[in-house]
């Protein structure tokens, strides 16, 4: 794991976009890909004018992480939305309930500078350090 308790950065991949997340726990690493996946599509967002709940669901890290990027991308691709921050409220019983900041879509589209059309599986596990867990993700552009 990297230096700090939790944090992202971007990693290089051949054809397609990827963070590497860490941090001590699900919650925790769910909230650090998802400012992750914002810091690459956006540059210098607005603040948010309001808030959204989204919640994702699934078996496992893996699954419950993917399924809340995948509800992040589907409020700009449904909503015409644009998430400037999430803060993950709480991971119990596989469910992960997340609170978005969102601007329209006329207000963010200048600070989108990278469209992201899936979060995949490639690669995926989430792996346990001495210092809590750690996760890179792909992204389809």
């Amino acid at each position: 794991m990297l230096s700090g308790a939790r944090g992202y950065e971007s990693v290089e991949h051949t054809a397609d976009l990827a963070i590497r997340a860490w941090a001590p726990d699900v919650r925790g690493l769910i909230e650090q890909a998802a400012h992750g996946m914002l810091s690459l599509m956006l540059d210098d967002p607005p603040a948010p004018a309001e808030h959204r709940e989204v919640a994702g669901e699934g078996p496992d890290a893996e699954e419950l992480l993917v399924d809340c990027l995948r509800e992040l991308l589907a409020l700009v691709n449904i909503e015409r939305l644009v998430p400037v921050s999430v803060d993950v409220m709480d991971v119990r019983g596989g469910r992960a309930r997340c609170r978005a900041g969102v601007v329209s879509f006329a207000d963010g589209r200048e600070a989108l500078m990278q469209e992201i059309k899936a979060v995949t599986y490639h690669g995926l596990e989430v792996a346990r350090t001495e210092e809590g867990l750690e996760v890179t993700v792909v992204f389809d552009v």
